[in-house]
């Protein structure tokens, strides 16, 4: 379950918001194995300019980092791990085939069941494109300090 406080506007629930739960209602239509299932919606209290909603998801016991915290040593085995990256991947190649970016992807925004199911959650940041959205070449990395990038040069 996760529990949405939003801050009403003049126009109502913010775009951000209805975005969210109107892309998890259409994944929801396919029931695919390596994206969270939205089940339901239920409103929450309505304060003077707040309104809260409890968006109920099909239960997953642990997301991937607590997954891999509690890996025993020496960790996971190859095997394991292509598997994950592989039910990851599907997930992705599914959203991208639907024209959604996700752009979120992290392990606290990956799931895994007790059966060792991968499932992408948390579609806040994520976008539906159409044919005519261009998308940005840009890319943001972390700053380096300047000896960082003196030794790069010298590899």
């Amino acid at each position: 379950m996760k529990k949405v406080r939003i801050a009403m506007t003049e126009d109502g629930v913010p775009a951000n918001v209805l975005r969210e739960i109107s892309l998890l209602r259409h994944l929801g239509k396919y029931n695919h194995p390596n994206i969270v299932r939205l089940l339901d919606i239920c409103p929450g209290p309505k304060y003077d300019k707040v309104m809260e909603l409890y968006l109920i998801f099909a239960h997953v016991d642990q997301d991937l980092e607590k997954f891999l915290k509690n890996c025993p040593p020496p960790g996971l085995p190859p095997n394991k791990v292509k598997d994950l990256m592989w039910q990851l991947l599907c997930g992705v190649d599914y959203l991208h085939s639907h024209r959604i970016v996700h752009r979120d992807i992290k392990p606290q925004n990956t799931l895994v069941t007790n059966n060792g199911t991968v499932k992408i959650a948390d579609f806040g940041l994520a976008r539906i494109y159409d044919f005519n959205t261009l998308l940005t070449s840009t890319v943001s990395l972390p700053s380096l300090d300047q000896s960082a990038l003196d030794q790069s040069e010298l590899d």
